[in-house]
């Protein structure tokens, strides 16, 4: 079917790009969220609120065992339509890293509509050139570095792959590979939910933090949904996926079995699970 969601009504567009509205619990998911994170923060060896820049809350978490030394690395960036959650609310997705002997960073940028969306690109590009340059006091080699994001966190992902790296002095290839978790990847669409409220996103903005494909082969990249999911959040990441089929020498779409928007952030904290079995796998083969 063709899915375009300029001939949804409002109606049907929060239906199927509001997850908050597809998904009727999910105050529950992320209230489990923050008690896995504080869980996991305990239990696992990590360093916390390590400052990358210098916005509020321009900070990241690294978790890894003391002993690392040139580790591959992992970075993730959460979701929350670019105007909610923390980093602290996902400290249960570096479990599976840390059990491979993976160097875990998850980044925490500012938020809208305290900065715009343009904004938190750079932030994360911030994040990303710290963590090459700094990664190695930690036990990890800055030659080895792949990324995953979930929903608005997958969009960064997008828009980080398709950076000219150059301009910031690191190699152009400086990412190996990246896993996008039910991304958004049409800003524009945001303009017509209620959610835009929060977000307060421009159509300029909009438009300027559409993802294009990335400019530099990536060896690898991973994409999925749930199939709880409505329709029209599945279809945009068949579109992006069909878009940057170009863009890597292997192209991995999954549908998640038994997967909403918001279980997946529960979910993926099992290192058995078979997308974060790809991940892991993509994160400790890189070529």
């Amino acid at each position: 079917m063709k899915f375009n969601w300029k001939n949804l009504s409002l109606h049907e567009l929060e239906k199927n790009f509001n997850p908050r509205e597809a998904v009727s619990n999910f105050s529950d998911y992320i209230e489990e969220y923050k008690k896995m994170g504080e869980k996991y923060r305990k239990n696992l060896p990590c360093l916390l609120d390590v400052p990358y820049g210098k916005g509020p809350l321009q900070k990241l978490d690294i978790f890894g065992k003391k002993k690392f030394k040139n580790a591959n690395i992992h970075i993730f960036i959460h979701g929350g339509y670019w105007r909610a959650l923390d980093k602290s609310d996902h400290s249960q997705l570096a479990k599976p890293f840390v059990e491979n002997n993976i160097l875990y960073f998850s980044i925490n940028h500012d938020l809208c509509p305290t900065v715009t969306l343009s904004e938190i690109v750079k932030q994360v590009t911030e994040a990303i050139v710290w963590i090459y340059n700094n990664c190695k006091k930690f036990g990890g080699n800055k030659n080895r570095i792949t990324i995953s994001g979930h929903s608005a966190g997958a969009h960064l992902c997008a828009m980080i792959m398709a950076n000219n790296w150059e301009e910031h002095n690191i190699p152009k290839n400086i990412i190996k590979g990246a896993a996008l978790i039910s991304g958004i990847y049409q800003p524009e669409l945001v303009l017509n939910l209620s959610v835009n409220k929060e977000i307060r996103l421009s159509k300029k903005e909009a438009i300027k933090n559409t993802p294009k494909a990335p400019k530099e082969n990536i060896p690898i990249i991973l994409t999925c949904v749930g199939d709880k999911e409505p329709e029209g959040w599945k279809e945009q990441t068949k579109l992006f996926t069909k878009n940057i089929i170009d863009s890597c020498n292997c192209l991995d779409f999954s549908i998640l079995e038994n997967e909403n928007h918001f279980s997946m952030m529960t979910s993926f904290s099992n290192s058995e699970h078979k997308f974060v079995k790809k991940i892991i796998n993509m994160a400790k083969n890189i070529l």
